[in-house]
């Protein structure tokens, strides 16, 4: 069993390295190649894992090239498909073209904003959540990405684009669901360095939502993990928020996705294309004293 790598329009690949996480807006990844066919913008798939085991770990484009010299070597680093959204900023010189919209669907606004971008391949979960109600959504001045990311923000659900390409808002917390499946285990023979640590930073216990002129709401309940009477906030302000109803949805919402403690793990284990952002696995450690599911907020895989 020998380590393989591929890159679509690559010869004699060095090394690669990756990077995925939940919050971030996109995946990338770098290739160190000895020779290669490729151009700014070439659709890219890379591959990682072993002679007997191999995955596609990223697909997107290419953003920039880099020769070395005297090494005579490429370094190419290639951004997963969100980055036509994050790069394609929404601008009109005559405010009248501004595109308006109302009574629209979360997601239908969504599909459209990254339609503005050229992305099609688009994927969803229906949120029952309806925006422009009371005054019409406007969509200026902003990326593709800016905007639908402050939509998922409402709505505590999650924006991001998968290993075929394909972009994705779902209802995708970052914690383990009830839906999950893990995709393996974990244990102490392959486990490098670990280190697990308890936190309360992120916990917020009072989410606070203003909207336009006379619409606002709230959300709190009490944390365990604080002292009696004590309330960490944190405010949702915007203008696509303009009915009550939804307000204090947004509010129940973000206080279901924010009110909990941070149970972490860093591992440095044996590379596997499968251990991606927002996959589930098993950890069973005795070192640790755990065996249970955990999600995958992010990924770093070093390949040489």
């Amino acid at each position: 069993m020998k380590l393989l790598a591929t890159c679509t329009g690559c010869s004699d690949i060095i090394s690669v390295t990756h990077s995925t996480s939940h919050s971030s807006s996109m995946a990338v990844s770098t290739v160190l190649c000895n020779s290669h066919t490729l151009s700014l913008g070439s659709t890219v798939s890379v591959s990682l894992g072993f002679t007997t085991d191999t995955g596609v770990i990223q697909y997107g484009y290419v953003k920039s090239i880099e020769r070395m010299i005297p090494d005579n070597t490429y370094r190419i680093t290639i951004n997963d498909v969100m980055t036509r959204a994050v790069d394609y900023f929404i601008a009109v010189a005559d405010q009248d073209d501004v595109y308006e919209v109302d009574h629209i669907a979360a997601e239908t606004l969504i599909a459209n904003v990254l339609g503005f971008a050229g992305i099609t391949n688009f994927g969803y979960q229906g949120t029952s959540f309806t925006f422009g109600i009371n005054s019409k959504v406007r969509v200026d001045l902003v990326s593709s990405y800016d905007f639908c990311k402050q939509i998922a923000d409402i709505l505590a659900w999650h924006l991001y684009a998968d290993t075929t390409g394909k972009i994705w808002f779902i209802d995708r917390k970052p914690y383990v669901m009830i839906t999950d499946t893990s995709i393996g285990t974990i244990t102490d023979t392959s486990i490098v360095t670990a280190s697990y640590t308890v936190s309360e930073r992120d916990l917020r216990n009072r989410i606070v939502a203003r909207g336009t002129e006379g619409v606002h709401a709230e959300a709190s309940a009490v944390s365990p993990y604080l002292p009696a009477g004590f309330y960490k906030t944190v405010v949702i302000a915007t203008e696509y928020l303009d009915e009550t109803s939804n307000t204090q949805k947004s509010c129940d919402y973000n206080l279901i996705l924010l009110n909990r403690l941070t149970e972490s793990m860093q591992l440095t284990v044996l590379g596997n294309h499968n251990y991606l952002a927002r996959s589930v696995m098993t950890v069973n450690s005795a070192s640790l004293g755990i065996n249970s599911d955990w999600y995958i907020y992010g990924a770093e895989h070093n390949w040489g």
